[in-house]
This record gives C-alpha cells, structure tokens and sequence, in this order.
C-alpha cells in the first residue's frame, strides 16, 4: 500500500511526457502548415508568371526559334514565377475567341494566340508536390493540381 501512494506522488518524467504528446502535435500542425504556404506560394508564382506571359502574347511577337506559341507561354510561366517549378508538371492549352460575346460559344475557339483583338483564354494546369511526408500522405496522389484560366484581349497590332 505504501509503494501505490508513493507513486501516485511521484512526480519526476511527467514533463517529459507532457513534451511527447504537445511536441508532436506542435511538429504535425508546422509540417502541415509548411505545405500550406508552399502551396500558396506556388498559386501566387503561376499568376505571377501566367500574367508575364500573357503581356508578351498580346503583343503577336512570334515565338522564338521553332516554339510553338503555347509552349512559350508555359516557358515564360515558368521563368518568371520566381519559384523553382518543374516543366513536367506544366501544361498550358490556349484558345482564341472572337469576342467576348462568343467565350459561351465552344464551337468559336479557335487554339493558338489568335489575331489582332481577339479574346484569349489561356488555361494553365500545374501539379505541385508537397514539400513533406505528412503532406504527401494526406493527398490522394502526393499532387496537388492548381488550375488558372485567364482571359485577356490581344492588342489591336499589325498583321504582317
């Protein structure tokens, strides 16, 4: 009887057991929370770059050397996001309009940059690893797909 009520008293290592269970919760919600700004990050990246590439595209500058137009745009995308993203999980599918009045129309796209004046909508896919185990676990595929379509109005510039 006496050793049980000794014990109970004893008090020594229940810091250190204190520790285990808030440190561990403490190390998933930062590891959790790691993931979350390196996925906000590279939301804000692909604007970033998505809005450098679309001021080069309505100018109608050709593409340099034998690239095609969409594939510049994802190499400007990626060249200006400030972040390192890989072209692997990259894609970029671009469609022109005549106006925005026929944007609801789908038989009036028409892919590539389009002409002088004409409506674009630039559709860019990226899948973003995450960063840490935890967050590789908790994601179906360790992915995750940011999608941004933007619309934007070519310049009114010459045709050669």
């Amino acid at each position: 009887m006496v050793g049980r009520c000794r014990l109970g008293q004893d008090r020594s290592g229940a810091a250190a057991v204190e520790f285990a269970v808030v440190g561990a919760c403490f190390f998933i919600l930062v590891l959790l929370l790691i993931d979350l700004c390196w996925q906000v990050a590279v939301a804000a990246a692909l604007e970033s770059g998505a809005r450098s590439a679309l001021r080069w595209a309505a100018t109608g500058e050709a593409a340099p050397g034998n690239q095609s137009a969409a594939g510049h745009v994802a190499e400007l995308v990626l060249r200006s996001s400030g972040l390192p993203l890989q072209a692997a999980g990259l894609t970029v599918s671009v469609d022109s309009f005549p106006g925005f009045s026929t944007l609801s129309t789908p038989a009036a796209a028409r892919s590539g940059l389009g002409g002088p004046g004409d409506v674009v909508r630039y559709s860019i896919v990226y899948a973003a690893r995450s960063l840490t185990p935890l967050g590789q676990a908790l994601l179906p595929t360790g992915l995750l797909q940011h999608h941004l379509v933007v619309l934007a109005k070519n310049e009114p510039y010459p045709t050669n």
